[in-house]
């Protein structure tokens, strides 16, 4: 099935256009998808989701045409 994601922010300077479509397997959630990203696992807890306009929890499963937002969470001080 067909996916679309937008990389936001510092995570948009990556290997991957800033908006593309993916093709992710039925079923996948959307750490499954992450995964297939190639970022360092440990840093996969620190990009939030957004999926059709609202935060989402990694475990939660993907559907086709879903539209997802990729940012990193930043903190400083």
């Amino acid at each position: 099935m067909k996916i679309n994601v937008e990389f936001v922010g510092a995570i948009s300077s990556g290997p991957h256009q800033k908006k593309q479509d993916f093709e992710v397997k039925d079923k996948a959630t959307v750490r499954d998808f992450l995964e297939t990203l190639h970022f360092e696992k440990s840093h996969l807890d620190f990009i939030q989701v957004v999926r059709n306009g609202k935060r989402c929890a990694h475990s939660d499963n993907l559907k086709a045409g879903d539209q997802l937002e990729l940012m990193l969470m930043v903190g400083g001080g």
